[in-house]
């Protein structure tokens, strides 16, 4: 919404004082306000309580105007603001299709159905309407038109919602400094956020060591399957990260779910400038509750009887429980998921398959078209035992294991640059040279890329020790050089030796 600095308030006041009954357009208002004209139809606004009459060719606000009824309308009524919205209580069925200034607007804001514009709107029946911008603080918050796309007014969906905590993770930050505390928490969240994302997914607020997803944002029909297997793969996730986190820092690490599914209004909370995207409403406080419950429960995922009915047939649950869930007054039913059915995983998770050939003595496999790979660009390949870090140089494309081999840490990190840098994670990116030497972004140390061989070791300390990760004891012996993988090109396409 277009807005000049200070005119704000007199422009709203003027719009909605009672001088505005002067823009009439010459309709005749009945004499009997408790009974319509004749050829008009009937419209309640709410919180108002005013009745008003809508003559056959005219729109709601320009009825409502010539009322005396205070309907906000920065723009004029030309469909180039949102601030005449109204959400119709009753009568929809009446209200004919959006015009294309109309649903122009409401495919930008991706306004609810239930929601239309008074400038726009001429109904062919009653309706019983709540206006929903009142005051000056009502136009900022509904104008959105220097919103994200990913704004929303708030519409009422069927969603499946994701809690899960950090087993005992007060007890763990009391162990670690705050630097290790942030380092963890970044680790595991970023690998979470591509297992939501991946599942179609939106990962609605990270509140300290817990996550909140929701599935079925974009009324995606499996939504609730999706949600189990993300819960799942999450779970697998973290059992690969807890050795990981057991060397790094001695701890038991460890996360409970909670999967909950019912109706919630979805749409954007905050002020102008710092609203984000949430759903609202009791499944999600009650799949707040159903997370905690595992804790006493013993369990790792729970779900309730709601979610269950969804998905009954395509998992494996293990138990049930009767509970009385934090903060209300009856026991509800909770379903231990431990799995999928092996026939939905596999129609699930089904990777598509790569081309493989023997050569040499060796298995090739087709990674992907040489145009998908730009100059100094890298890709990471997920193979069944180990991801591969292909990068196009100069001369053609080099292949290497992504992990170190100090401690076999990740050499790159799966997600964009720009994701990385959002995600604030305390380590920079790996690095590769001019002469095609790789420096590890852990320990500094150098591989060339065309033999695997060490050029230079890691940066350490006169006991052994790098800097920082004294806890992981001397790694200057046992030197081990980087995994190679020769590459080649044939038909248009990169092939990658594994073995």
């Amino acid at each position: 919404m277009d807005q000049l600095p200070g005119v704000l308030s007199a422009h709203v006041a003027a719009l909605l004082v009672q001088d505005s009954i002067d823009r009439a357009i010459g309709v005749r208002i009945s004499a009997n306000a408790a009974e319509p004209c004749p050829d008009m139809t009937r419209v309640t606004a709410l919180p108002d309580q005013l009745d008003f009459d809508v003559a056959a060719d005219e729109t709601v606000l320009e009825a409502a105007v010539r009322s005396g009824v205070p309907f906000a309308h920065a723009c004029g009524g030309r469909a180039k603001c949102s601030t005449c919205r109204v959400w119709i209580l009753a009568g929809l069925e009446a209200c004919p299709a959006r015009n294309s200034a109309e649903a122009a607007m409401a495919d930008r804001l991706r306004l609810a159905n239930e929601v239309r514009l008074a400038c726009q709107l001429k109904p062919g029946g009653d309706l019983r309407v709540r206006r929903l911008v009142l005051d000056e603080t009502d136009m900022m918050m509904t104008s959105q038109l220097g919103a994200s796309a990913e704004t929303k007014s708030g519409e009422a969906k069927h969603v499946a919602v994701f809690f899960s905590d950090i087993a005992n993770f007060t007890a763990l930050s009391e162990t670690l400094s705050p630097y290790d505390v942030m380092y963890l928490l970044n680790r595991y969240f970023a690998q979470v956020g591509d297992i939501i994302e991946q599942n179609g997914g939106f990962i609605d607020n990270f509140i300290g060591d817990g996550l909140m997803a929701v599935f079925g944002m974009n009324d995606q029909p499996d939504a609730p399957l999706r949600a189990i297997n993300a819960a799942l793969q999450t779970l697998g996730t973290v059992d690969r990260l807890k050795p990981f986190f057991a060397s790094m820092y001695g701890i038991d690490f460890d996360i409970r779910i909670g999967l909950n599914y019912g109706e919630a209004v979805i749409g954007t909370l905050g002020f102008a400038g710092h609203g984000r995207l949430t759903a609202v409403g009791d499944v999600v406080n009650v799949a707040s509750r159903i997370e905690a419950a595992n804790k006493e429960a013993g369990t790792r995922l729970l779900i309730s009887e709601s979610l269950r009915a969804e998905i009954a047939d395509k998992v494996e649950i293990a138990d049930f429980l009767r509970v009385r869930l934090r903060g209300t007054g009856e026991r509800t039913c909770l379903f231990e998921v431990v799995g999928l059915k092996p026939e939905i995983d596999a129609e699930l998770n089904a990777k598509p398959p790569r081309e493989t050939v023997r050569h040499g003595g060796r298995r090739w496999v087709r990674a992907f078209a040489e145009d998908e790979l730009q100059l100094h660009e890298r890709r990471i390949l997920d193979f069944e035992d180990y991801d591969v870090v292909v990068v196009r140089g100069a001369e053609g494309y080099c292949a290497f294991n992504n992990a170190c081999p100090h401690l076999h840490l990740p050499l790159y990190e799966r997600r964009s640059p720009a994701q990385i840098e959002g995600l604030q994670l305390p380590h920079t990116e790996s690095t590769i040279t001019s002469d095609l030497g790789l420096v590890c972004r852990w320990h500094q140390s150098c591989f060339d890329l065309l033999t695997g061989e060490i050029r230079q070791w890691a940066q350490l300390q006169q006991d052994g020790t790098a800097p920082g990760y004294e806890y992981a004891g001397d790694i200057s012996k046992n030197r081990a050089k980087l995994a190679i993988y020769p590459c080649r090109q044939q038909d248009g396409f990169v092939w990658i030796g594994l073995d």
